[in-house]
């Protein structure tokens, strides 16, 4: 079975590595972009089954980014969960107005693998 990829994209390169290396250690295929810009052609080329967005990037924030690949046919059907160190009360309206799969907060590696885990299975993709 072919395992499920992932895009990483953040603005801070430690968070990269250690997420990619926590899901990578679950069976994913994980692959990582450093700023919001340029993620649209990277979800195009990846054609990832989630796509994890850090909320706080400078120049186009992660509800931007999110907006920009809703608003785009090849990308308009990504799942995308917001992953960020805000207020989870607020990561949870930004991820239902957005209308995307949901928000894991950071520095739960726990919960991101659930998280993660669930979407993915929800979609019948497996790590």
């Amino acid at each position: 079975m072919k395992r499920a990829r992932i895009l990483v994209v953040d603005d801070d390169p430690t968070h990269l590595v250690c997420t990619k290396e926590l899901l990578e250690a679950e069976g994913y295929e994980v692959f990582v972009h450093t700023g919001a810009f340029g993620a649209t052609q990277q979800v195009m080329v990846r054609d990832p089954d989630l796509v994890l967005v850090d909320v706080n990037m400078p120049g186009l924030s992660g509800e931007g980014l999110v907006a920009v690949l809703r608003g785009r046919d090849p990308t308009r059907r990504a799942r995308i969960l917001l992953h960020s160190s805000n207020d989870e009360e607020a990561l949870r309206a930004a991820a239902r107005r957005l209308s995307i799969d949901g928000y894991v907060p950071k520095g739960d590696p726990r919960e991101l693998r659930r998280r993660v885990a669930a979407v993915l299975a929800s979609h019948g993709r497996a790590g």
